[in-house]
C-alpha cells in the first residue's frame, strides 16, 4: 500500500499543476498582459492585432461590470501599470461609471499616461468634457505642458488649438480655486518655453492678485525668455499678450463674479467665438479691477 501511495505522487503533482495554472489570471495580472505595449512604438498593423486584445479586455470588464469597475478604481491607483493603461483603463472606468469619484480617478490617472500613446484629441476631450461638468481637471490638464507640440484639431470648425489654448479649455469652465494656484507653482519651476508661455496666458486668465504678481516676477527675472517675459509683463498690466486689448461691452452693472461665471459658462463650447467672448469677458474683468 505504501508503495501504491507513494507511485500516485507524481500523478496528484501533475494534476494539481494543470489545474493552478488554470486559474483564471486576477485583474492585475490581465492588466500586466493586455496592456504590455506602448502604440506610438507600433506600426499600424500591429496596433490593430493590439487593438483586438484591448477589445476582449473591454468586453470581459463589461460583462462582469460591477466587479471590473471596483478593480479598475484600484488598479487606475496602482503605478505599476502600464502607462497606456492609465488612460484606456481610465476611458474604460469611465464607460461603466461615470461618477464624481470615477471622474477624478481618470483625471487623476490621466497624470500617468505617455501622451505620445494617446490621440490628443480624445485626452482634450476627455478632460474638457469633465471640465465642463466642474471637475477638478487641473492635474490632467497640465499633463500637456510636457508636449510642446500639443494641439488639437477641431474639424466641425476647421478649428486648431496649441497647447496654450487646449490648456485654457481644459481648466477654464472649472473654479478658478482648482488651477490658479498650481498654474503659479509651475511657472515658478518650469523651464520649457512653450509650456512657460502657455502658463503666462493661463494666468492672464486668472485676473487675481497673486496670479498678477507671479507674472511681475516671471517678467522681472532676468533669467527667463525675453520673449516670454515680455508678454508676462503684458499679462500683468492686464492688457491681454499684447497689452493693447480694449473690452467690448462693459456694462456697470453686471459684477466680476457674474463675469466670471458667464466665462466659465462659455467655454464649455468649443469655438472660436467662444474664445472670443470670454478674451472680452477676461478684458471686462481687468476693467473692473483697476
Amino acid at each position: 500500500m505504501a508503495s501504491k501511495s507513494i507511485s500516485i505522487l507524481p500523478v496528484l503533482f501533475v494534476v494539481c499543476s494543470g489545474i493552478l495554472s488554470a486559474q483564471t489570471p486576477s485583474l492585475h495580472q490581465l492588466i500586466q498582459q493586455t496592456y504590455s505595449f506602448q502604440p506610438h512604438l507600433l506600426d499600424k498593423d500591429q496596433q490593430q492585432e493590439k487593438s483586438k486584445l484591448l477589445d476582449q479586455f473591454w468586453e470581459r470588464a463589461n460583462a462582469k461590470k460591477s466587479e471590473s469597475i471596483t478593480g479598475l478604481r484600484v488598479e487606475l491607483a496602482d503605478s505599476t501599470n502600464p502607462p497606456f493603461f492609465f488612460f484606456d483603463g481610465s476611458m474604460l472606468l469611465l464607460s461603466l461609471s461615470d461618477t464624481h469619484e470615477d471622474r477624478m480617478i481618470a483625471l487623476s490617472a490621466f497624470a500617468s499616461c505617455d501622451l505620445k500613446d494617446v490621440v490628443r484629441k480624445a485626452y482634450f476631450d476627455e478632460v474638457q468634457r469633465e471640465a465642463s461638468l466642474g471637475e477638478d481637471t487641473a492635474t490632467a490638464a497640465f499633463h500637456i505642458l510636457e508636449d510642446p507640440k500639443f494641439s488639437i484639431f477641431v474639424p466641425q470648425h476647421y478649428l486648431t488649438r496649441d497647447q496654450g489654448e487646449s490648456l485654457v479649455y481644459m481648466l477654464l469652465p472649472t473654479d478658478d480655486r482648482f488651477w490658479v494656484t498650481p498654474a503659479i507653482n509651475r511657472l515658478k519651476t518650469e523651464e520649457d518655453q512653450t509650456a512657460q508661455k502657455s502658463l503666462i496666458r493661463l494666468l492672464w486668465y486668472a485676473q487675481t492678485d497673486t496670479a498678477d504678481s507671479a507674472l511681475s516676477a516671471f517678467a522681472s527675472d532676468p533669467s527667463k525668455p525675453a520673449a516670454n517675459r515680455k508678454d508676462a509683463s503684458d499679462a500683468s498690466r492686464h492688457g491681454g499678450l499684447g497689452g493693447k486689448a480694449l473690452a467690448k461691452g462693459l456694462t456697470a452693472g453686471v459684477s466680476e463674479e457674474s463675469l466670471r461665471k458667464k466665462r466659465r459658462e462659455r467655454m464649455k463650447a468649443v469655438n472660436d467665438e467662444a474664445l472670443d467672448d470670454v478674451d472680452n469677458y477676461t478684458l471686462q474683468i481687468a476693467a473692473k479691477r483697476k
